[in-house]
């Protein structure tokens, strides 16, 4: 759920601090081959792989075909859950009588709703994103849940964030039956860092009480964009580099260069189907929807997602900021993975399900990229009105 305005324009940037980048002879500047285009070696799902000799082969747009129907036939639930969140979406009034929204009273107030948000940028207007989500973690309180929002620091490193996560989360697999995690975009890298480095530390009957993690437009497995502006040498991210440097942000730039690859590590990534049971892992997946393979919303400055596309060493159909089969779970991670496909941009109330329905029909327009709060309250309803309870086994 990121707005057009949680990105930074590099306009700013550029016309600041380009000179001083050309003369400075600083190290950021440097061409990196070692750390640019990692990402694509390692740590690469066989779809993610595929999709990228498909853009570079095909062309986006039979990319993109390709990845709907890859994407369908990787879904644990065979389509189950894409058409449940369809039917409530288009009806709010409907609570399917198997869903989570359907539990009694005293059985909701003992699943645990854990939210955990992504990073934000502050440049160009107030960022729209966590006051979604704090409308979704409103959402499910109001329909009786033990909700808990994690307040990480916006650009917060993923080691420190991931170690917060564990705080908040270790006294409530005390306290609650069933621990649901959602996080949204660079939450991911927080949540799979918590996991590998803290979860799996937990005591078994508290690790079989997590029964699933919602992962919304998830960096599973890095992002290009971040990767581009972390290690390329061209001018645009050196720019935006030094920018950040002049500011007293280097910080950012150690975030991005994290979110650029692969949050799992291959061992402990083969240990989460074993470690926690009953996990189900729902990932939704955002695909581009412009007839030329790529966002047709603005999101952020086309100019530079374009330079992106033309240089970057790899690619394939992206939602603006994360590749869209990089939003899915690695090979390594063999638990049940269930994926909601929606098209449109990383701005995920914006978009809109594969029948054309939107996924926030009340509170977004067709067209309006301005993120609006309300929107992730009604993303949330929608979906604990249609995860079925057999998750909560």
């Amino acid at each position: 759920m990121v707005s057009r305005t949680d990105i930074p324009s590099i306009v700013l940037p550029i016309l600041m601090t380009g000179f001083v980048g050309l003369v400075s002879g600083c190290s950021l500047i440097k061409p990196a081959p070692e750390r640019y285009g990692v990402a694509a070696l390692r740590g690469a799902s066989e779809l993610l792989r595929e999709a990228r000799v498909e853009t570079s082969e095909e062309g986006l747009p039979v990319a993109r075909d390709f990845l709907v129907e890859e994407l369908a036939g990787d879904d644990g639930s065979r389509g189950s859950l894409e058409r449940r969140v369809i039917r409530t979406t288009r009806d709010p009034a409907l609570v399917l009588p198997d869903s989570f929204a359907a539990l009694s009273a005293a059985e909701r107030r003992r699943v645990a709703i854990v939210i955990v948000p992504g990073t934000q940028t502050g440049f160009g207007g107030p960022s729209m994103t966590r006051p979604c989500l704090r409308e979704a973690a409103n959402r499910a309180e109001a329909l009786g849940f033990s909700t808990h929002f994690i307040d990480t620091p916006p650009r917060g490193g993923v080691p420190e964030n991931a170690e917060l996560v564990a705080e908040w989360v270790e006294p409530i697999f005390k306290e609650a039956d069933h621990v649901v995690l959602v996080m949204l975009s660079k939450g991911a890298h927080d949540v799979v860092y918590y996991l590998q480095h803290y979860a799996l530390d937990l005591p078994p009957q508290d690790r079989a009480k997590l029964n699933m993690v919602l992962s919304l437009a998830g960096t599973l497995q890095g992002s290009v964009v971040a990767d581009y502006f972390a290690n390329a040498a061209r001018f645009s991210p050196v720019c935006t580099r030094i920018f950040l440097c002049m500011r007293g942000q280097s910080a950012d730039i150690g975030m991005l260069k994290t979110v650029a690859r692969s949050p799992w590590q291959a061992e402990e990534a083969g240990r989460m189907g074993e470690a926690f049971p009953h996990l189900t892992w729902v990932s939704v997946a955002m695909i581009p929807d412009g007839a030329d393979g790529e966002i047709a919303q603005r999101l952020w400055s086309p100019f530079v997602r374009g330079r992106i596309v033309n240089n970057s060493p790899y690619y394939s159909p992206a939602d603006g900021l994360v590749e869209s089969a990089a939003s899915v779970l690695p090979d390594e991670v063999e638990v049940d993975e269930w994926i909601v496909r929606a098209f449109g941009s990383h701005s995920m109330p914006n978009g809109h399900y594969i029948d054309g329905t939107l996924v926030a029909p009340v509170t977004q327009r067709a067209g309006d990229e301005q993120l609006h709060p309300e929107s992730g309250g009604e993303v949330m309803d929608a979906y604990l009105r249609a995860l079925p309870q057999s998750l909560l086994r």
